[in-house]
């Protein structure tokens, strides 16, 4: 075999160089919290909404406990205080539409009326096929130490079950364990370890839901490992005397547990059964292996946002007719529990991928309940890879991606990372789409294909500044080194030059200006400004800023860079903090020439470049955002801050004390932008508690409620003298209690600059 030419093997040798440097990039990333939170929030998020809806599973149905419905029967819209005879009249409803399986996703902890509750447990012991919610409490653990304090070292959870009437009388109990933090719901639990393997309530309802297909699933248990079905009750008829199905379904899990190789003997023996074991209970009993087969957590396959599983109100069951099932309930899984259409009646909503960022709707936990039994019944969860596999995958992609950008240069470099990350893109999306197969997505796209690029256009940079010092040295030895400079420049392009980069602008703009300019002598005005300016400009520049434009008492700074960075958004707060303290200290020190100073804060792209013709050109940002920021910052005059910051421009950054002023529609915008009053650093100054009551007043504002917003904003001003945008609110609430606009969406339209 010839050898390989010498500058192949260079390169060669440079791109496995970078590919296992980026392969340990990508390893270490996937191990912390980070990792974890890049691939489930970010990439597994987007993988779901790049795929969509799925139809609606046929097999489960929720019945909403919604304001619709305790305005239609008469209640208070506090469906916990609802008589609990009611839901007794619901469970005899759906008893006679058939219903296959009924699950309420509701604490019945407490007895509040003994005679309600006997009504509600004669109607599910009637039922005979109901399954309750039991909550989990966590108690913490302590422990004396060697200097015999008491320290928290861990939790115990506990089950609470419903009260003994409704426990005894009904088929199943089982917790539902969701995240109470506002984190991305990702997965749900099938078995709680902690507590013995206690099933939850979706592995309930399907053991109930496949129970006819019990004998059959017994059967073959008998026939791979002899003997061991002894263990379990003969017929379905029989589950109560193991003291209910959870008995059954612990014997069931752990026989799966000790038998590793268990399931895939059931499974091909099903595929080589007799024409006698049914399609559908093929499907069940398929359903109940993999249940049993699979870990304790699995990743929630969402069919869509919420209420995509077919949802019926409360009180459309109760009012339904006996015959004919008219809602088509025969025979499928009814979840019960709270679901809104709406935002602000949800009682029970969860953050999820598909949680709507408009309207703030959530899914309702009863939604995720029943998407995850339709997955468990679908056989749907998401798969994952294992560590191994994962760790494969990093490395590979790592080196193939690596070892073609470090052939190339150029525009070439940038195309062919492009097509290779569509292509790994393409591949985890098919995957996903038909197969329910996830593999990572975030780390070796937004991480890895970065790392790779970046290494690879540096180290081609490197090696270009090299060849371009020697150049430059022998040029210089015929050439005048200045001129040898500007033609490496290339300035015959300069009309063509700009970056597009991500930026957060900085606008300020100074009080009394026009009449300090009418006043002092041209020296004096100059000698003024220089000094503003020079305030301005320090914190500026020490935080890496740019000073784009200044016209007179007007100012425009701006924080690049290639990626959306918080660390930009962060040093730019930081730097308008300390102008707005450096110019109030200016101001007092010579009140008679004060300058009182308004700045506003916008994040978004831009392009950063030369504008300009002929022979005159300036460099300077151009980008909506640069107009934005210069109309959030003249809304200060109508608010009374001295501040103001858009939600862009403070996403991703931390400590500092904002407070929210709700949305704004400026002027000339067709967009409404959420902004918020910077007020200080934390470090140097405490959170105003009563800005609670102030964003509560905000809320009921936005709600239509002007009465009870005008009363918090009124507290608020009493509990902390003037404020300006409390009374740019009470003014609002003023003029629309006398004259309510006919459409609202909580925005407010800013008429004047």
């Amino acid at each position: 075999m010839l050898p390989l030419n010498r500058h192949l093997r260079i390169l060669l040798g440079k791109g496995l160089l970078l590919g296992l440097l980026v392969a340990l990039a990508g390893i270490l990333l996937a191990s912390s919290n980070m990792g974890r939170w890049m691939e489930e929030d970010v990439g597994l998020a987007w993988l779901f909404r790049l795929r969509g809806p799925l139809p609606a599973p046929g097999e489960v149905v929720v019945v909403s406990i919604d304001y619709d419905s305790s305005k239609r029967l008469g209640l208070a819209n506090k469906p916990r205080k609802w008589p609990r005879s009611l839901h007794g009249d619901l469970v005899r409803k759906l008893i006679k539409h058939e219903a296959a399986v009924i699950v309420f996703d509701i604490y019945f902890e407490e007895s509040r009326n003994l005679h309600e509750d006997t009504l509600f447990a004669a109607a599910l012991r009637e039922a005979g096929n109901v399954i309750l919610f039991q909550s989990l409490k966590k108690e913490p653990v302590a422990n004396a130490d060697y200097a015999g304090q008491y320290r928290q070292t861990g939790h115990i959870e506990t089950l609470i079950s419903p009260i003994p009437v409704l426990r005894e009388a009904v088929f199943g109990l089982g917790p539902f364990p969701l995240p109470k933090v506002p984190a991305q719901v990702n997965h749900f639990i099938t078995f709680k370890p902690e507590l013995g393997d206690v099933p939850t309530l979706p592995v309930v309802a399907l053991e109930l839901y496949s129970l006819s297909a019990y004998g059959v699933l017994r059967e073959m248990i008998n026939d791979v490992i002899p003997g061991q079905a002894s263990q379990l009750p003969a017929t379905s008829e029989q589950v109560n005397q193991l003291d209910g199905v959870h008995k059954l379904i612990q014997r069931l899990r752990k026989l799966f547990l000790t038998n590793p190789g268990l399931a895939q003997k059931l499974l091909r023996r099903l595929d080589n059964s007799s024409p006698a074991v049914t399609p559908g209970n093929r499907e069940l009993i398929s359903a109940l292996i993999n249940c049993y087969s699979q870990p304790d957590s699995l990743y929630l396959n969402f069919y869509g946002p919420p209420q995509t599983i077919t949802t019926i109100p409360y009180y459309r069951v109760l009012e339904s007719a006996d015959q004919d099932d008219p809602l088509g309930l025969a025979g499928k899984a009814v979840f019960v529990g709270f679901s809104e259409k709406f935002q602000p009646e949800q009682k029970d909503g969860f953050y999820t991928v598909f949680s709507q960022r408009l309207s703030g709707l959530d899914v309702s936990g009863v939604e995720i309940a029943a998407t995850a039994f339709a997955n468990l019944l679908q056989r749907s969860s998401i798969k994952t890879t294992s560590a191994t596999t994962d760790m494969l995958i990093y490395f590979a992609w790592a080196i193939v991606l690596s070892m073609v950008l470090r052939a190339l240069s150029g525009p070439l470099l940038t195309i062919a990372a492009l097509l290779l990350g569509i292509a790994y893109h393409q591949l985890a999306y098919e995957l996903f789409r038909h197969m329910h197969y996830w593999i990572p997505l975030a780390i070796p796209l937004l991480w890895q294909a970065p790392l790779a690029l970046i290494g690879a256009l540096l180290w081609n940079y490197l090696d270009a500044q090299r060849a371009r010092r020697n150049i430059r040295h022998a040029f210089g030895q015929h050439l005048p080194i200045d001129v040898v400079d500007q033609l490496a420049q290339g300035m015959e392009h300069i009309a063509d030059s700009g970056q597009h980069v991500h930026g957060i602008v900085l606008a300020t703009d100074a009080q009394q200006y026009t009449r300090l300019s009418e006043e002092l002598a041209p020296a004096e005005l100059r000698q003024l400004m220089n000094r503003y300016y020079e305030i301005l400009f320090g914190p500026i520049r020490r935080s890496g800023g740019i000073i784009s434009d200044v016209v007179g008492d007007a100012s425009l700074a701006i924080w690049t860079s290639t990626q959306s960075d918080p660390v930009q958004r962060q040093l730019a707060c930081q730097a308008a903090l300390e102008i707005l303290s450096s110019v109030e200290r200016l101001n007092r020190q010579q009140p008679e020439y004060a300058l009182p100073t308004r700045l506003g804060l916008h994040f978004g792209e831009l392009i950063m470049g030369h504008v300009g013709a002929m022979d005159h050109y300036e460099y300077r940002a151009v980008g909506d955002i640069v107009n934005t920021a210069s109309r959030i910052e003249g809304l200060n005059k109508q608010l009374g801050t001295r501040i103001l910051a858009s939600k862009e421009a403070l996403q991703g950054v931390d400590g500092f004390i904002t407070r929210e002023l709700g949305s704004f529609l400026l002027v000339g915008k067709s967009r409404p932008l959420s902004l918020f009053e910077l007020v200080a650093d934390k470090k140097q100054g405490k959170v105003n508690k009563s800005y609670a009551d102030f964003v509560t007043a905000l809320h009921a504002f936005q709600a239509r409620q002007w009465d009870e917003a005008a009363k918090g904003f009124e507290k608020f001003i009493a509990s902390n003298g003037e404020d300006g945008p409390s009374q740019f609110y009470l003014d609002l609430c003023g003029q629309y209690l006398a004259f309510p606009p006919i459409e609202w969406d909580g925005v407010i339209r800013v008429v004047n600059k």
